[in-house]
């Protein structure tokens, strides 16, 4: 009998259920279970029939016994699951390269609660912060070279028409002497936990009008309307006290977002360098643009973590005794991603984008100009070759790719084979 005719000569309910079982059963293995579970049922069925049972009766009895292919159907799934799980195929496998970088980046999310150094710099420190400034004297720290009293402060604000308030403040170690006006200059009020530039206050105190200190560690002011920032930045270009010393103003908020500016500049520049040297196939070009990017993401964002997390200092400026090592820190960590980017792309596939491996050492070492001694990987799905040349080291000869014929490909598994 043919296998349509078994098919169509048993119970509808029995064939549904080898139908649906089918679907777990793998490709190559599907047509011939399906095969043999229907003539299994066909023969049940029939030999029931032959000693007199009825059709209904018969039918139920083989659906209770379809039933037993799902159970078949998933023991050859999880059989051929074993036998195809290799553990040197998954590591070749870029997709869980990108997977491991993707965990890797949301570890580090998790361990600094979400970024969240982070995210309280592209937010607001001070509510309306984005018309905050710092005032700082360019020859040093306010209060220490060049000291500046509460007259000079507020000359500062005559000088300069945009300031609406200004409030200066001295700070030792942790505790915080201000002017009456202070956090009416901020827009806040005095609340527990109060940091000020990200440094820990433990103790506020006013300062008396009538008895200004001699000195203030630095002044804070706040413009007059949000729309005179484009002018006051021009302005603060010839900006000057009455002694004819110039006078440093910086925006609060953008001083806090000067770490997330420059390591976002430089993670695109390795980047664009990367795959300028990476250039080949758009396949292979997307795959180490997106292994690149996690990999440069993963280092800017633990660095910025950090840079962040650094108070600012008083003047507003820069501390090159923090920032130096900092930065260099983040091009070293840059150049050695990019680096191991680099090489790991270098061994893959450019079809597949799979790392090769099969290595076959060939040539030989007498014969340097004929026959040069090398070894050659090969990709395991049949797309070519990489001969890696034993004077690498000495040469600097690059990594050949060599691809071969579509012939090659009826030796390896048709099934992983693209």
């Amino acid at each position: 009998m043919r296998p349509n005719q078994v098919s169509a000569t048993i119970p509808p309910l029995s064939r549904w259920c080898i139908q649906a079982a089918a679907c777990m059963v793998p490709g190559p293995f599907r047509g011939d279970w399906r095969r043999e579970w229907e003539w299994e049922i066909w023969h049940g069925y029939t030999t029931l029939i032959r000693t007199g049972a009825t059709s209904a009766r018969a039918s139920r009895r083989m659906a209770g016994f379809a039933l037993g292919a799902f159970v078949d159907a998933g023991d050859l799934r999880l059989e051929q699951a074993r036998v195809g799980l290799d553990s040197r195929s998954v590591i070749r496998n870029p997709f869980v390269c990108v997977a491991v970088l993707i965990v890797a980046f949301l570890t580090l999310a998790g361990w600094t609660g979400g970024f969240r150094h982070c995210r309280t710099a592209l937010g607001s420190l001070y509510p309306d912060s984005g018309q905050l400034v710092l005032l700082s004297r360019p020859l040093g720290v306010l209060g220490l070279q060049t000291a500046a009293n509460s007259g000079q402060v507020w000359t500062w604000v005559e000088s300069s028409k945009w300031f609406g308030d200004v409030a200066g403040f001295v700070l030792h170690d942790d505790a915080l002497e201000v002017t009456p006006n202070f956090f009416s200059v901020l827009h806040m009020d005095r609340s527990p936990g109060f940091r000020f530039l990200g440094h820990s206050v433990t103790a506020v105190k006013f300062l008396d009008p009538a008895r200004p200190p001699a000195g203030f560690s630095g002044a804070i002011a706040r413009l007059k309307h949000p729309a005179d920032r484009p002018a006051a930045e021009k302005h603060w270009g010839g900006f000057s006290i009455y002694d004819g010393n110039r006078v440093s103003a910086t925006f609060l908020d953008e001083r806090d977002r000067w770490p997330l500016y420059f390591a976002a500049g430089v993670s695109l520049l390795f980047l664009a360098s990367g795959m300028l040297r990476a250039w080949r196939a758009p396949r292979f070009l997307a795959f180490f643009t997106v292994k690149t990017t996690l990999l440069l993401g993963l280092v800017a964002a633990a660095w910025t973590e950090v840079a962040t997390a650094i108070p600012i200092p008083i003047t507003g400026g820069v501390d090159l005794g923090t920032a130096v090592p900092l930065a260099g820190l983040l091009m070293l960590s840059q150049v050695f991603v990019l680096r191991w980017s680099l090489q790991d792309q270098a061994e893959r596939c450019p079809v597949c984008c799979r790392l090769v491996s099969m290595p076959v050492s060939v040539g030989s070492r007498s014969s340097l100009i004929l026959d040069r001694p090398c070894v050659e990987f090969l990709c395991t799905r049949g797309h070519g070759t990489l001969r890696l040349s034993d004077l690498t080291a000495c040469t600097g000869e690059p990594l050949v790719w060599m691809p071969v014929d579509r012939s090659w490909h009826e030796l390896f598994d048709p099934e992983r084979t693209a």
